[in-house]
């Protein structure tokens, strides 16, 4: 501990004695300074104490005022030397010692100021020699300790034991991942708060204690070490901080790099499992292995491959999600907890948007055995938002014909694609006439022939004999409810097609 002010009056050779302020005797001195200006405050730290001799003042109040400013700072006391200026301490300075509880010390003429500020720094620097040597005994005990309990664990028990107060490890959310003892979680937490306002180093004072932590991580913070302690440290104490810093920030890029590559590892399964034919019940395995709900899966596709970084970046991602590319170059996602997972796509500021940019589309939630339907499902919606603009699209947001098509087999589409659409094809290219986008019109329009020459730019009889030639090529009366149906699935289908999901 530091020399406190009864400490230093107990030195006989100082001859020093209390005109006041006798409460706060007990006050440690962070250091010794002479001053003879009027506010010396701007210039000092909490806990010094201040020897005057009061030359150059302008009578005993500017003394008393100076006193007062530094009761206010928290300073250890003030010291008046005398038969200088003053016989003795002025009546104006005991005043305020008696009021506010700042030490007033009487120093003989015969006891030097550098006397005084010798005997502090000696107290400082026997205080540093001791921590530094506890420094050295304390750094095997961290590994020793690191490696029996884990670096989380075995750090914040010996740093607590050695320090007499509560170590803990927070995630970058302030979530308390270790702490010792115990007891102290709810303290640990609150500290949390205050450090996730500072940088790379943290030293906290309060009347509570003090507070010092060191940030987690190589390169991206990925948490903080924290100790508290009701006395103030010394300065081996914040190395050794940061040494068993060191030992957590090394455990836990281990583990990330184990997860991240286990993230890689499982893209090729995850991909397996996304193949018709697919064994259930190994996707099952592989999903809860991850922590998904193999009954409660969403399926979500990107239309770009993986980004770099994409596995470091679902490593420390919450809620669990996990990803593979495509043949198609896409980015394929699975998650049990897809408002989390959408929420986070949209969030341009956000690490999963960074790896994962770009239009998404998402199926309804379905099982181990479905995966393949799911995957089918995302690519119908991710077709139809790109052609409206969608930053994601849900199954769940698809029409009635759009929905029908995504729920289909993938011989359906086919299908009516090779029925309606290749017919009229052919007879495009053998007439020279926009057939498609004539019967894609007037459907749009509700059959209604004004307003679909009006977007054709056409006039009424030139569709009318157009829709003709659509009828005679494919055997239909368009005036028929069901033909319509059928030629709007077909033209969905086509559309889809073309985008490549169909």
């Amino acid at each position: 501990m530091p020399l406190s002010v009864r400490e230093l009056v107990a030195r006989r050779e100082f001859g020093l004695t209390v005109a006041a302020g006798a409460s706060g005797l007990d006050r440690p001195i962070s250091w010794v300074h002479a001053s003879e200006v009027c506010d010396p405050t701007p210039w000092l730290e909490a806990g010094s104490l201040v020897l005057t001799t009061g030359i150059g003042r302008a009578g005993p109040e500017s003394v008393a005022a100076t006193a007062r400013r530094l009761a206010a700072t928290g300073a250890a006391g003030i010291g008046i030397a005398v038969d200088l200026v003053y016989d003795d301490v002025p009546p104006e300075v005991v005043r305020v010692g008696a009021e506010t509880g700042l030490p007033v010390l009487v120093v003989p003429y015969t006891t030097p100021f550098v006397a005084l500020a010798q005997a502090v720094a000696s107290r400082i620097a026997s205080e540093e020699r001791s921590a530094l040597h506890r420094a050295l005994h304390l750094y095997p005990r961290l590994t020793a300790a690191a490696l029996e309990l884990g670096a989380m664990r075995g750090t914040t028990r010996e740093l607590a034991r050695e320090y007499g107060g509560w170590a803990a490890v927070v995630d970058p959310a302030g979530e308390v991942l270790a702490v010792a003892p115990e007891t102290a979680v709810a303290d640990a937490a609150r500290a949390a708060s205050v450090a996730a306002v500072s940088g790379q180093s943290l030293s906290v004072v309060d009347s509570h204690g003090h507070l010092v932590g060191h940030t987690l991580g190589a390169g991206a913070a990925r948490g903080r070490l924290l100790v508290w302690r009701e006395e103030p440290f010394a300065r081996p104490d914040y190395t050794v901080v940061a040494a068993a810093a060191s030992l957590v920030t090394y455990d836990v890029e281990q583990r990330r790099r184990t997860r991240a590559e286990g993230h890689r590892a499982a893209a090729e399964a995850v991909r397996e499992t996304l193949e018709e034919g697919a064994d259930p019940v190994t996707a099952t395995r592989l999903l809860t292995a991850w922590g998904l709900d193999p009954q409660d899966i969403t399926v979500v596709v990107l239309r770009t491959p993986p980004a770099a970084g994409t596995y470091d970046v679902l490593t420390d991602y919450e809620p669990p999600v996990l990803a593979t590319s495509t043949d198609r170059g896409e980015t394929v996602l699975l998650t049990s907890r897809p408002a989390e997972v959408l929420a986070a796509l949209r969030d341009p500021a956000g690490p999963l948007d960074r790896v994962c940019p770009g239009p998404a589309g998402v199926s309804e939630a379905v099982s181990t055995g479905s995966l393949t339907q799911g995957l089918r499902q995302a690519r119908q919606a991710l077709a139809i938002g790109l052609r409206e603009g969608r930053a994601v699209t849900s199954i769940r947001e698809l029409g009635a014909i759009e929905l029908l098509l995504a729920s289909a087999e993938r011989s359906v589409p086919d299908i009516l694609v090779a029925r309606v659409i290749d017919p009229l094809r052919r007879a495009e290219e053998d007439r020279g006439v926009p057939l498609i986008a004539t019967v894609r019109a007037f459907l749009d329009n509700n059959g209604s022939l004004a307003r679909a020459a009006a977007e054709l730019g056409i006039h009424r009889h030139t569709l009318h004999h157009r829709l003709g030639v659509v009828g005679r090529v494919l055997d239909r009366d368009l005036d028929s409810a069901y033909v319509r149906l059928e030629l709007a699935l077909a033209l969905q289908a086509h559309a889809l097609g073309a985008d490549g999901t169909a």
